[in-house]
């Protein structure tokens, strides 16, 4: 429950806060979109708590497939967080268990919140790639990146949780950085037959 609360709503109070600081510093008839946006965005947390209490799948993914889904996080993180991305989806889509859609939609939302609290990024790209017996996840930015390997950045709680969701069922999860060249997380789960 606790990588659930990190993930859903510890996110979206993170961009209501961004929203609201960002209309304390500007005219009046400019702020108000943040506000109208920050008002949006509690309304959808507040639905991410109801679904969380009904133990129910991520909301984008009771509307759409995954990579859908994943698109409209892009899109929605990109107008947040007015860094340029971008989506690729590989290979031939096929179907998977619904923890593996849940762990890969909460892999995508992790990694970009990360994009923007760390890596002053100007470019982010997200690849969800079908090969064989394997779905793969990268989320790759062009920022500062982490200064060291996976095995010297163990980061904070949400890379933790993130990595222990993916290892939960069967997964690995990277983390590819050097100073001032981007960071790249890496989330690979096999696929049974």
């Amino acid at each position: 429950l606790a990588h659930e609360i990190h993930d859903t709503l510890a996110q979206g109070f993170i961009g209501i806060i961004m929203h609201l600081e960002a209309a304390q510093s500007l005219p009046a008839e400019q702020a108000s979109q943040h506000v109208v946006q920050a008002e949006q965005m509690a309304r959808q947390n507040l639905q991410q708590a109801r679904y969380l209490v009904e133990d129910l799948r991520p909301e984008p993914l009771q509307q759409a497939s995954l990579p859908d889904a994943i698109r409209q996080t892009v899109a929605q993180w990109q107008q947040q967080s007015r860094v340029a991305a971008r989506v690729q989806v590989t290979g031939e889509e096929r179907p998977l268990t619904p923890n593996t859609e849940h762990t890969l939609l909460r892999a995508t939302q992790e990694s970009l919140a990360n994009v923007h609290k760390h890596a002053q990024a100007s470019e982010v790209t997200v690849t969800l790639s079908y090969m064989g017996n394997l779905v793969m996840l990268d989320v790759q930015d062009d920022g500062v990146g982490l200064g060291g390997s996976d095995s010297q950045w163990q980061g904070g709680f949400g890379l933790t949780a993130m990595r222990q969701r993916v290892e939960q069922i069967g997964g690995t999860l990277l983390v590819e950085s050097d100073d001032g060249e981007g960071t790249t997380v890496v989330v690979s789960i096999p696929l049974g037959d």
